[in-house]
């Protein structure tokens, strides 16, 4: 699983950032990797002093571990550095296609790095989840590892957001955000097997709302147009601790705001790729539904025009609220500003094929809640204001399960039993 590897090692270090594990030792080293080649995709060379103080700030890739990170992309030629002596002075990127990002680092982690017991076992859980959840007491038995190596990476994947133990009628079941991520089909199909009414509908309104505010959801009682029970409210607050339904969170200044959207919809199985796009997807739909729902003063009244002109003109006009709307898109690496007076900012869509993709999908997303298919200045723009940060789905899960309470609804804790049980 060479491929699946490098994208296991990309979430994994997402969810842990730079909390060190001393268990682990080459796993965090190939996240890194792919973490930064993910960043640096399609822009011109980058000054290295830029590149050491964002790559921590934003990638939690240390300057200790950077060096490292980047002989391993220059030697798989994702990268050139230009050095004066052993001093690097800039990094110029050539990173293919995501495909290829993971393919290329997963063959390298092949050869060239040796994962240690604790770094083979969680890889073996996380395909085992990928494909089911699992009793935890039958998967120990049949796994062969270590119970103590067992406890640990489960206890390692929990804090990255992978992996949770649910405890239901007496077992223990771990599952994986990923497994239900993957498609919303097999999520519903699965929901539908085990009879469980709320469960469903609440999906339902989630799909035909994608990106709604979860507390605007709990605070009003409402998805959209359509009023949500108790039963469905405390649904969608597990759904989306456990990262199930998946939750990308906006801090803006003291405040934080989460969108909550269904897997991506239909029954196509995603890659890394696929889910990075998704991800940056559901960044574009937060971004209009934050400006739609949660202005604090101009808001947006048409979300699904504001996106189709970004996607068909490729900029929006300036205004002066651009900066901190949308800054958390050049984050992610969607798009970038332009100043082009004191004050006033255009959104300019960054041009990849990733970032044309995620638009179609997000245009796709707000228009009918299905999914139908699947040059800039670095000093400037890649060392961004902190106000306001994107949050990715999985990381936010994780957050939001540290503030989780127990389900109180009767009915509630009954569906979600059953969802779980139906992996005994």
């Amino acid at each position: 699983m060479t491929k699946e590897t490098a994208e296991y090692a990309y979430d994994l270090h997402s969810g842990l950032g730079g909390f060190n594990i001393t268990e682990y030792d080459n796993l965090p080293l190939l996240g890194m990797a792919a973490t930064l080649a993910v960043h640096i995709k399609g822009l011109g060379a980058i000054e290295y002093e830029v590149l050491r103080k964002v790559s921590d700030h934003f990638m939690s890739v240390s300057s200790r571990a950077l060096p490292q990170v980047l002989q391993i992309l220059e030697e798989i030629e994702f990268i050139r550095l230009v050095s004066s002596g052993r001093t690097i002075e800039k990094v110029i990127p050539n990173i293919p296609i995501f495909d290829d990002v993971y393919e290329g680092l997963g063959e390298f982690s092949k050869t060239e790095l040796r994962m240690n017991e604790h770094e083979q076992a969680t890889l073996r859980i996380l395909q085992a989840l990928r494909q089911s959840p699992q009793n935890k007491h039958s998967f120990e038995a049949k796994s062969g590892i270590d119970p103590n190596v067992l406890r640990r990476c489960i206890q390692f994947g929990s804090q990255a957001g992978m992996l949770s133990e649910q405890k239901a009628r007496g077992k223990s079941i771990l599952l994986s955000p990923f497994y239900y991520s993957d498609n919303l089909d097999g999520l519903a199909d699965t929901v539908a097997a085990v009879g469980a009414p709320a469960l469903t509908s609440v999906l339902q309104k989630v799909k035909d709302n994608q990106g709604w505010p979860l507390s605007l959801a709990i605070s009003s009682g409402r998805i959209g147009s359509s009023s949500i029970s108790p039963t469905e409210r405390d649904l969608l607050i597990k759904l989306t601790s456990e990262g199930i339904i998946k939750p990308p969170t906006i801090n803006f200044g003291s405040r934080s705001e989460s969108f909550v959207f269904t897997p991506k919809p239909g029954s196509a199985r995603l890659n890394g790729a696929n889910r990075e796009i998704y991800e940056r997807a559901m960044a574009l739909v937060s971004a209009v539904r934050k400006g739609q729902l949660l202005a604090d003063q101009y808001k947006i009244k048409y979300p699904l025009a504001i996106l189709r002109k970004l996607r068909d003109v490729g900029f929006l006009k300036s205004n002066s609220e651009a900066d901190s709307q949308y800054r958390n898109l050049v984050v992610l690496r969607v798009a970038y500003l332009q100043e082009v007076s004191s004050g006033r900012w255009q959104l300019h869509l960054h041009k990849t094929p990733e970032n044309e993709a995620a638009i179609d999908l997000a245009i796709d997303v707000l228009q009918t809640g299905e999914v139908a298919n699947m040059e800039f200045n670095q000093e400037a723009k890649i060392a961004l204001s902190k106000d306001e940060t994107y949050i990715q789905s999985l990381v936010a899960a994780a957050e939001l399960k540290k503030r989780e309470r127990d389900i109180s609804d009767p009915q509630a804790v009954e569906e979600y039993t059953q969802l779980i049980m139906k992996f005994e």
